[in-house]
């Protein structure tokens, strides 16, 4: 397998191998814990208000087309664009297709354009062959794999990130009004779908941008002038509608605990997480191409790096900044997850890129470890087929001839693209992920579909008493999950601040003594029991139980008489 020398083409089969990842997979499978759910079901709600809104049907107490809603209630973790647009998908395609695989198709169509963004820039700095590899290197990315079939706002921003890296770059570079103008409308647009954090992750590589080209503001002062009216405008437009339709007490939710609560860890989320965190979680994501960018590290310095063009010099530049940049920046911040790594992606990618030219002999050793291992679960998985149960794990025997087609034409691309690392790995890898999608999703989805159990709990139910249902440490996923299948509101009886009164009003309702309620849907997680300690004694019926998943169940419970 050769690393070094000429630039290998890519094979168009191994392209559309990698492209073929984004198609697959969206659809099939139920709302997965634990984002699906809460973001589904507030882009359904956001889609009956821009309904509203189109039809002119009567707004309601809920038509916000400023403020997200979660069960008929303010959710303002972040600003609405993702929502937005989630909600037109539902609209349109999910007419076709559902709106579970439409909201998850908008994660994949931003993947899609991102990758048309990095092949773009690639192609007109480098060459047309590097930019191939730039598109299936970025594709196979764990991470990047993971985002394209996920109902998140991350892969939205992933996109909008990348455009206003790699547009402005390319505007200030190539002396290209349009293209600068909208790399500063795709940061504005950053903005309104997740607030400054998207500021935040882009501030380092804007810095590195603004610093290559200073003079250019000067230069052209008109055009900067409506650049900066372009990046402020979306977000002072909705900051202060959001205002006007939320008043204070939702401002400061979302400015001091969503902004700079979560960046300082002073927040009533959760997430928070150490300096470290990240050291362990990014290998993952960047896999199988960490190697790579761990090769690179030990080895010393092109000797011919005065040959690049002023223009490709400048660009590792940024995307050093971008990606390394905005890796520590993360890692600052208070809260930490996985997925704020996916506007970084893209950045990783194009480090790859450039690390191709000069890599140790010793990655050619490890990758010819690694592709046997990736192909191996196709081998496997064409005879057999795990069976999950609560409870119980078991192998059957079950012969799948496109997961076998799969494996064939993994083990061709190994041994017929030995010489060729990028296409190679990449063709390997995108097997990997087909294999997955056609013979491992259909096992996690039938741990993580909580809709049968759903539907089960809400037929019990009588259509007279659907508003007499309150919740009992209720997450969002339990509140999401009954709205966006069933249409039950379920609002949460608990109160931190006063967890005695707490007890007390659950045992009233349970004892049907509360004019309120008198049905109780209770979400027992891990060794939880109930009753809770410390509540007053309470006479009643459990009409349901339900489990979900391993660490799930749920209880519907009746106090007093139900119609």
């Amino acid at each position: 397998m050769k690393i070094n020398g000429a630039v290998k083409q890519i094979p168009v089969w191994v392209i559309l191998i990698c492209l073929a990842t984004l198609v697959f997979g969206i659809a099939g499978h139920a709302l997965w814990t634990a984002d699906e759910p809460r973001e589904a079901e507030i882009a359904r709600e956001m889609s009956e208000v821009i309904e509203g809104l189109i039809f002119g049907a009567e707004p309601g107490v809920r038509a916000s087309w400023a403020v997200p809603y979660l069960a008929e209630k303010p959710f303002v973790e972040k600003p609405p664009l993702y929502y937005w647009l989630s909600a037109l998908m539902m609209l349109t395609a999910g007419k076709l297709v559902g709106s579970a695989v439409a909201a998850r198709a908008l994660s994949a169509l931003s993947a899609g354009l991102t990758l048309m963004v990095v092949w773009s820039t690639v192609r007109d700095y480098l060459d047309r062959h590097r930019a191939a590899m730039a598109v299936v290197i970025l594709a196979t990315m764990a991470g990047f794999f993971q985002a394209a079939h996920w109902i998140l706002i991350d892969p939205l921003l992933m996109l909008l990130v990348t455009c206003a890296v790699l547009f402005l770059f390319r505007g200030f570079n190539r002396d290209r009004p349009g293209l600068l103008l909208a790399g500063y409308l795709a940061a504005g647009l950053a903005f309104l779908t997740k607030g400054f954090v998207a500021w935040g992750v882009l501030f380092i590589p804007w810095v590195v941008i603004l610093i290559q080209f200073r003079r250019h503001p000067i230069r052209r002062p008109i055009l900067h002038l409506v650049a900066l009216i372009l990046l402020v405008g979306p977000a002072l437009a909705w900051a202060i509608a959001f205002y006007g339709q939320g008043g204070d007490e939702l401002w400061n939710e979302w400015f001091i605990n969503n902004n700079i609560g979560r960046f300082s860890g002073q927040t009533t989320h959760s997430h928070i997480r150490g300096p470290l965190y990240y050291f362990g979680i990014a290998p993952v994501l960047l896999l199988p191409w960490i190697v790579v960018l761990v090769g690179r590290i030990f080895q010393p310095p092109e000797r011919n790096a005065r040959e690049k063009s002023l223009g490709e010099r400048g660009l590792l530049k940024v995307c050093f900044a971008w990606a390394v940049g905005g890796f520590i920046l993360l890692s600052l911040a208070g809260t930490k997850r996985d997925i704020y790594l996916y506007p970084l992606l893209p950045g990783f990618a194009l480090l790859c890129v450039f690390s191709l030219r000069r890599l140790p002999r010793w990655v050619d050793v490890v990758y010819s470890v690694l592709c046997p291992i990736l192909l191996l679960p196709a081998v496997v998985l064409t005879f057999i087929s795990p069976v999950i149960r609560p409870g119980d794990f078991s192998i059957a025997w079950e012969f799948k001839p496109l997961v076998l087609f799969f494996s064939i034409v993994g083990v061709f691309a190994y041994l017929h693209l030995n010489r060729n690392l990028v296409a190679r790995l990449a063709a390997v890898t995108g097997i990997f992920y087909l294999t997955a999608i056609f013979a491992v999703f259909p096992l996690i989805d039938a741990v993580k579909d909580y809709e049968p159990a759903t539907r089960r709990i809400s037929t019990l139910i009588p259509e007279t008493s659907r508003h007499r249902v309150c919740g009992w440490h209720t997450d969002e996923t339990t509140r999401a999950i009954f709205s966006f299948y069933t249409g039950l509101t379920v609002p949460e009886l608990r109160d931190k601040l006063d967890p005695d009164k707490n007890l007390a009003r659950l045992a009233r309702i349970l004892n049907g003594e509360d004019p309120e309620y008198d049905l109780v849907l209770v979400l027992l997680k891990r060794k939880r029991s109930f009753p809770p300690e410390g509540m007053p004694v309470a006479s009643y019926r459990t009409i349901s139980e339900e489990k979900m998943g391993r660490n799930r169940r749920l209880l519907l419970l009746s106090g007093g008489k139900v119609d």
